[in-house]
């Protein structure tokens, strides 16, 4: 029988919610959650009780969950801007951790000094020996890309080119222009790592534009094993229409989107040509494997929080040296 493991989540509301379910349906012990008052707390019980049949305790502050430990594993979907302090003190209870992306941002703070909190957990984790993951989910894109155009007989080849186009309805404010890379952007830089492999981006060339409602990066990224991919990726805010995401290498491009299969379980669905196939969620997948590396039963994470470091550098970079429209 696989290893019953303690986990909490810090900031279940919004996604973590969801990570709170997957955990659960992964077979651990979710016991706790936390907020901050005593009614959000009783608000987001209501809401896990109803998703899974949540029966563990909510508490109001960080400090009172992990007073209340110990916990095998803690995931942090609170506010990208208290990621940094959430992660030390979850390293330092002695957990397992999963970070919502990105791994740090915080707008007071200097590019430098978010890249420096990021290493800082990096680091921490390794020191302390434990699994340390970032959700960029659609990491679990690359393989079911893979699986479409195998079983249709069609060899994509070694990444020359990336293109990802993700685009969202956004909030009711603050969603435009830099906004919408700070809170897309992680998602297709980590496809295109998950495509490539370890490298970096060559800024020689890089560009990035940022207009209202969309945002438009192109550079080349170098990869470690050799090889240079170009990458394209647009990021919008789309209000109204239809949301158009799309994403492939060597212009094979693939459409996907999030919807119940016939027996009602949430599936990615990939298409291309009136084809389709669907994968499993990719915010499960991720989870899953967090929880598999934990457990011993698989050797990393779908992406690490060192990746999760890589992804925020470029994503820094890009901004960086955006022009804006």
């Amino acid at each position: 029988m696989a290893q019953r493991l303690r986990a909490a989540v810090i900031g279940a509301s919004g996604i973590g919610k969801h990570h709170a379910k997957w955990l659960s349906r992964l077979g651990c012990d979710v016991a706790g959650f936390a907020g901050t008052s005593a009614a959000s707390v009783e608000a987001t019980a209501g809401k896990l009780r109803d998703l899974f049949g949540f029966d563990g305790i909510g508490y109001p502050s960080v400090a009172e969950l992990l007073a209340a430990g110990p916990w095998d594993i803690i995931n942090i979907c609170s506010p990208e801007e208290l990621h940094h302090e959430h992660f030390m003190a979850a390293i330092d209870h002695g957990a397992h951790v999963m970070c919502e992306k990105a791994l740090v941002y915080d707008s007071s703070l200097s590019d430098d000094e978010m890249l420096a909190q990021g290493r800082e957990m990096v680091e921490a984790a390794a020191a302390a020996g434990r699994v340390a993951a970032i959700n960029t989910q659609y990491v679990a894109a690359v393989e079911a890309y893979h699986g479409f155009m195998a079983d249709r007989g069609v060899e994509a080849g070694a990444p020359a080119s990336f293109f990802m186009q993700m685009e969202s309805r956004g909030g009711a404010e603050g969603t435009d222009r830099e906004q919408i890379f700070i809170d897309l952007g992680p998602h297709p830089l980590s496809v295109l790592m998950g495509f490539c492999g370890p490298g970096a981006m060559d800024e020689a060339g890089a560009s990035c534009t940022v207009e209202q409602k969309v945002v438009d990066a192109q550079f080349d990224y170098v990869m470690d094993g050799g090889g240079v991919c170009r990458a394209h990726i647009v990021c919008r805010n789309r209000p109204e229409g239809d949301l158009v995401r799309r994403f492939g290498i060597n212009d094979l491009l693939v459409d996907y989107e999030g919807r119940n299969d016939d027996e009602g379980v949430y599936r990615a669905w990939l298409s291309r040509d009136g084809d389709e196939i669907c994968a499993q969620d990719f915010v499960e997948a991720s989870i899953e494997r967090f929880v598999e590396a934990v457990r011993g039963d698989r050797e990393r994470p779908l992406a690490t929080a060192a990746e999760g470091l890589q992804n925020l550098h470029m994503q820094l970079r890009l901004l960086a040296l955006a022009e804006q429209r």
